[in-house]
């Protein structure tokens, strides 16, 4: 539950400095949640990726002003933190489907604004009532893990392209696996993380940094060109996606959006692991996989 009110605590201060701006990173360190755990947790609760969600609520409340405006578009539009009349404009008409011209003139207006979101148990509850996946709790150690990292813009962002950057990039590693020591065949792992982690600088407020990658002794050499990242061991939340990997944001909703808010658990710092074995068929209804998620108790 405290994780709902610390999502809501957001929505809120969000309605309080619609006219501000509002970094995500802050609204994150606010909820007391990494930046990486705080945009699952907000789109698998609200249904719409921070981002998205502010633009929209932007667009509402500048819809209902600019009925008894007598500014400039231009002026409305960096009130409400767009950089350009015309980015305005694109925005309010993917919202309401007319011009903000029009919507001042009365064309439209019968279409609504996006709403303040307000989030209560039964919501979530409703929205997964159709999803029971029961994780197992359990203890990994320390573990290494080389191989080839990319950026990314996770299925979180409006300009998402997770779905061609990161089966590129498993083509890639595929190609050169045979360059790691000790290598297990068959058992794979592709860990996702922030950039800020891994001391890298943000170049989008959506980018991840995914490593496609084997296990490895830790003392294993690093090929060149490829990266090893390390995971701290203790305890995980392990899932099991069953399905095709393009469904695999359904689970991961349901991980933030339900599982962790009932949960007696909290997210810990360390990469989120999804480990890939023989019944791992990308798009085969009946592929198997299995999540860790690095976790401690509340």
């Amino acid at each position: 539950m405290h994780q709902i009110q610390a999502i809501q605590a957001q929505l809120d201060r969000i309605e309080l400095s619609i006219t501000e701006p509002l970094p995500i990173a802050e609204l994150a360190q606010d909820a007391g949640m990494s930046y990486w755990h705080f945009q699952r947790t907000f789109t698998a609760m609200v249904g719409d990726p921070i981002g998205r969600y502010i633009r929209r609520r932007r667009i509402a409340h500048a819809a209902i002003r600019l009925l008894d405006y007598d500014g400039t578009l231009l002026d409305l539009a960096l009130d409400y933190q767009f950089e350009s009349h015309e980015a305005f404009t694109r925005a309010f008409k993917s919202e309401l489907s007319v011009t903000p011209s029009d919507w001042r003139e009365g064309r439209g207006s019968i279409l609504y604004p996006r709403h303040r979101e307000r989030l209560t148990q039964a919501k979530l509850d409703q929205r997964y009532k159709n999803m029971h996946l029961l994780p197992e709790i359990v203890s990994l150690p320390s573990t290494t893990f080389v191989g080839l990292q990319s950026r990314f813009l996770s299925a979180t962002s409006d300009e998402a392209n997770n779905m061609t950057i990161i089966p590129n990039l498993w083509s890639a590693f595929f190609e050169r696996a045979g360059e790691l020591q000790n290598l297990i065949e068959g058992v794979y792992y592709g860990l996702s993380e922030n950039p800020e982690a891994l001391n890298l600088e943000r170049k989008h407020p959506d980018e991840a940094i995914y490593l496609a990658a084997a296990q490895v002794d830790s003392d294993a050499p690093v090929p060149e060109g490829m990266h090893s990242w390390s995971s701290i061991g203790g305890l995980f939340s392990k899932f099991e996606h069953q399905g095709p990997v393009d469904t695999l944001g359904e689970t991961i909703a349901y991980i933030y959006g339900k599982w962790f808010p009932e949960s007696e658990y909290k997210e810990r710092e360390g990469p989120d692991i999804n480990r890939f074995g023989p019944r791992f068929i990308p798009q085969s209804e009946n592929s198997l996989f299995e999540i860790f998620v690095p976790i401690a108790q509340t």
